[in-house]
């Protein structure tokens, strides 16, 4: 899997279903990614996942078809990185 990463804990990449993909490490992290996706963005997710990964919870999101990969890339990449790690902190 390829992925483009934002900061530590936001993972950026293409699914095996040929969708825009993020996962995240946190589920604080994972709701204001999505909470920003949904109102600012007006982006629909098309599944969600909760799976452990090196010993670790991981959220992922599908994004709908019609968005692209870059599209989901530069709106993520708008989010502070401070703020991703604050709440990151706050939760760990």
């Amino acid at each position: 899997m390829n992925c483009i990463n934002h900061g530590v804990h936001i993972c950026i990449f293409i699914s095996k279903g040929n969708r825009p993909s993020f996962t995240t490490d946190d589920y604080e992290l994972f709701d204001l990614i999505d909470d920003f996706l949904t109102e600012t963005c007006d982006f629909n997710f098309e599944c969600f996942i909760h799976n452990e990964l090196r010993n670790k919870t991981h959220f992922t999101m599908e994004i709908e078809s019609g968005v692209t990969f870059e599209e989901l890339v530069t709106s993520i990449k708008k989010l502070d990185l401070r703020e991703i790690e604050n709440i990151y902190k706050v939760n760990n």
